[in-house]
């Protein structure tokens, strides 16, 4: 077995060594290209999961969110609860709201909105909305009869949905916000763009406003809280449940339906890519290994005759193939992965979602790799055994 192994990679280094340059060069570059295409879009998609993942955090969620227990409306207690979740030595904010649905009135137009009671200086310790303002500013903790307002309610700043929003709302208008069935008004403090439609739908307000509103002092419909770089959520919400907690406490996957989706769609459009550039791969390592074997006829019937096994003979076409693919390999991944990466990184791609940086997994990586392999061999296998099996006589003699 060892001594066929060595004839088969003999046989190859010699093909490789001796065979045309300039095909040898065009194989790796071409094979390079189609690893390229086919972890490109994984990367892109990466990239594109990370952006949505961090937005949903920054902007809606936090790292954990504990909501009321079942059949019930609000958490009570929610100081004291707060003040538990906050000694946690993994927990950096926590942030109580109330949250309603309720409609935003300005002029002649109404929109539907998600209305959330905050505490200003508790929710900039979980959440980056102060960053994202584009017009006037955030709520402070005295502000009261105020309100902010995302791009998909005040309309411009590029909202996806302009015509359902109020449209022309600027800083200082006052809306109308309907509660419990009575309009209330409230000033425009500031506009705020994350680039995510959901957080974007959404209108915030002091948490005493509601609270008044609402009777709902001491209470709260959830609590979103951050966490750590680097500490595991699941291990958070273990720790939060010892703590005696009895409301449900989520991870902000939980939350993340709508963005899975996305995602889901996203990857059926690479997995076509990937099939498309497997079919590039397996014609291309066809094409080259059969013209080789072709311009070789006669020295495999040469070495039939001298009493080489055919496989041993397979094996070294199918060696060269593996050769090129991993040639292509080493040089994609490296292109991928300290060229193009890092330089989105550097200069991240501007996005609907925002700045996007492109992220390859090396587990992805090996998949890519592990699929172009197959190609080659495959590729490789087929013309080489069909070559073989013919008799000696056709090798040496017949036409090509």
């Amino acid at each position: 077995m060892l001594e066929r192994t060595k004839v088969s990679f003999f046989l190859a280094s010699r093909s490789i060594l001796r065979g045309n340059k300039g095909i040898t060069f065009f194989t790796i570059i071409v094979l390079t290209l189609v690893y390229l295409q086919l972890v490109f879009f994984s990367s892109v998609i990466g990239g594109v999961t990370l952006k949505f993942n961090d937005v949903l955090v920054d902007y809606q969620t936090g790292d954990l969110v504990v909501e009321p227990k079942q059949d019930e409306l609000y958490i009570s207690n929610v100081d004291a609860l707060s003040k538990k979740i906050e000694h946690l030595p993994e927990v950096v904010g926590v942030s109580p709201r109330l949250r309603l649905k309720s409609s935003i009135a300005f002029k002649e137009k109404e929109v539907g909105a998600t209305i959330y009671g905050i505490d200003a200086n508790e929710e900039e310790l979980v959440t980056k909305f102060e960053s994202a303002m584009v017009e006037g500013e955030f709520i402070s903790k005295l502000d009261r009869g105020e309100i902010v307002l995302g791009r998909e309610l005040s309309g411009g700043y590029g909202a996806v949905m302009q015509s359902r929003s109020l449209e022309d709302v600027t800083v200082g208008d006052i809306v109308n916000v309907m509660i419990n069935g009575q309009a209330k008004e409230f000033r425009v403090k500031g506009i705020y763009n994350t680039l995510f439609f959901m957080s974007d739908s959404s209108a915030f307000v002091n948490k005493e406003d509601l609270e008044d509103i609402l009777d709902a002092e001491e209470k709260a419909h959830e609590i979103a809280i951050k966490i750590k770089d680097g500490a595991d959520e699941e291990y958070v919400r273990e720790e939060i449940l010892s703590l005696g907690v009895q409301e449900e406490v989520r991870t902000w996957q939980e939350f993340a339906g709508i963005l899975k989706i996305i995602e889901g769609t996203l990857s059926m459009v690479r997995n076509i890519f990937t099939a498309v550039g497997l079919i590039v791969a397996f014609v291309i390592i066809f094409v080259v290994i059969f013209v080789n074997i072709v311009s070789q006829k006669r020295q495999i019937g040469v070495q039939k005759a001298i009493g080489i096994e055919e496989e041993v003979i397979i094996a070294s076409f199918v060696l060269q193939a593996m050769f090129y693919a991993f040639v292509a390999m080493v040089i994609g991944y490296s292109l991928m992965q300290f060229v193009f990466t890092g330089y989105t990184q550097s200069h991240p791609i501007s996005a609907p979602i925002g700045k996007v940086s492109l992220d390859l997994s090396n587990s992805e990586a090996a998949i890519r790799a592990m699929m172009l392999f197959m190609a080659a061999v495959i590729g490789s296998l087929i013309p080489s055994y069909r070559m073989t099996k013919r008799s000696l006589l056709d090798l040496i003699w017949g036409a090509n």
